[in-house]
C-alpha cells in the first residue's frame, strides 16, 4: 500500500515516522516523503492514501487519480474544496489543537483584562484595580471540538459561557448555545468574543457590523478562526468608536500580512501571525497512523470531512 507524505515540513513529519513511530506502520504499507508538488513522481502519483497539508496537496489531487483516501495535517481543510474530485474520503485533526488554542484565547483575555501587558510595560508606579474575569460574559462563536476545549478552560473563572453553532446544540462547556439564525442574541452583551469558525459559505461575514454593535461596550475580540467569518473592516470601525477595547488577530484573508500594513501600528490590535494553534507534527502522525489501521481493517475513519457542509 502507498502512501504519498506532500508537506513543506516534510523533513519533520519523516523524522517522526523514521522514529518513535516506525514500529506502528502497519507491515505492507510504503510511505514516501515529497517536499513539494514538482517532486511528485510516478510512484507518488500511483498512491492510494496521501497525508498533507492541505494547500500542497489540493492542488496534487487531479495528478493522483487512485487516492481513495486523504488525510490533512491542518485542522482547516479549505483548499481541497477549490478542486471539483470528490471521490475520496478526507479526513481532518480534531480533538488536539483544544489545549494550544485555550492557553491562546485565556492568555489574551488574561493579559487584556488584568492589564498584563499595561503592567509589563510600566516605567512608573501605576497601581490599578481592573475588573478580573469573575463577571465576564464569554461567547465562543464555533463550538466544535476546539471551541468546547476553549469553553471548559473558562469555565472556572467566568461568569457565562455562551456557544454559537449551526443549529443551537447544546454542547459540554456552554451555559447556552445559539443557532446562526440566532446570532444577534448571542452576541447581545458579551464581554469577550472568541471566534473559532470554520472557512465555509455559511459562516462568509458572520461576525458583521450588526453582531458587533450587539456586543457590551468596551468588548475585546479574539479571531483565531478563519479570517473570512470576521467582517474586518466592521471590526476596525468598532474598534475607533470604542465598541470594541482591542482586536486579537490570528488570521487573515491574505497572509504574511505585509511588514507595511497599517494594522501593525494600529493601538488596541493584537497580530499573532497564525500561530493560535500551531501544529504538533507527532501528534498529526499518530491521528494518521490510527486512521491507517482503521482504514485498513474496513473501519469508519476519524475525523471525516462532509464536502457539504465544509467541515
Amino acid at each position: 500500500m502507498h502512501v504519498a507524505v506532500v508537506s513543506s515540513r516534510v523533513d519533520a513529519l519523516e523524522e517522526v515516522f523514521a522514529g518513535a513511530l516506525k514500529p506502528h506502520i502497519p507491515e505492507g504499507v510504503t510511505l514516501r516523503f515529497y517536499a513539494d508538488s514538482d517532486a511528485l513522481d510516478d510512484w507518488g502519483r500511483g498512491a492510494e492514501i496521501a497525508l498533507g497539508a492541505p494547500d500542497v496537496l489540493a492542488p496534487l489531487l487531479e495528478r493522483m487519480p487512485h487516492l481513495r483516501w486523504v488525510q490533512s495535517t491542518w485542522a482547516g481543510v479549505t483548499p481541497f474544496f477549490d478542486v471539483p474530485r470528490r471521490d475520496y474520503q478526507l479526513t481532518g485533526v480534531k480533538d488536539i489543537f483544544g489545549a494550544s488554542m485555550s492557553e491562546y484565547c485565556l492568555g489574551w483575555v488574561l493579559a487584556l483584562e488584568r492589564s498584563i501587558l499595561s503592567h509589563a510595560q510600566a516605567v512608573s508606579w501605576q497601581p490599578r484595580i481592573d475588573r478580573g474575569l469573575s463577571a465576564l460574559r464569554v461567547g465562543i462563536a464555533g463550538v466544535g471540538s476546539i471551541g468546547v476545549a476553549v469553553a471548559r478552560a473558562f469555565q472556572p473563572f467566568v461568569q457565562e459561557i455562551r456557544g454559537l453553532n449551526s443549529d443551537g446544540r447544546a454542547v459540554a462547556g456552554c451555559d447556552r448555545c445559539f443557532a446562526t439564525s440566532e446570532r444577534l442574541s448571542f452576541a447581545r452583551d458579551l464581554d469577550v468574543l472568541i471566534m473559532i469558525l470554520p472557512d465555509t459559505p455559511a459562516t462568509d461575514g458572520l461576525v458583521d457590523a450588526n453582531l458587533l454593535d450587539a456586543l457590551a461596550p468596551g468588548a475585546l475580540l479574539i479571531n483565531g478562526g478563519r479570517a473570512n467569518a470576521l467582517d474586518l473592516d466592521a471590526a476596525l470601525r468598532a474598534k475607533a468608536s470604542g465598541q470594541l477595547k482591542a482586536l486579537v488577530l490570528d488570521v487573515f484573508e491574505r497572509e504574511p500580512l505585509d511588514d507595511d500594513h497599517p494594522l501593525w501600528k494600529t493601538p488596541g490590535v493584537f497580530i499573532t501571525s497564525h500561530t493560535a494553534a500551531p501544529t504538533d507534527i507527532a501528534s498529526i502522525a499518530r491521528v494518521f497512523l490510527d486512521n491507517l489501521q482503521r482504514y485498513q481493517r474496513g473501519e469508519p475513519l476519524q475525523g471525516v470531512i462532509d464536502f457539504d457542509r465544509g467541515y
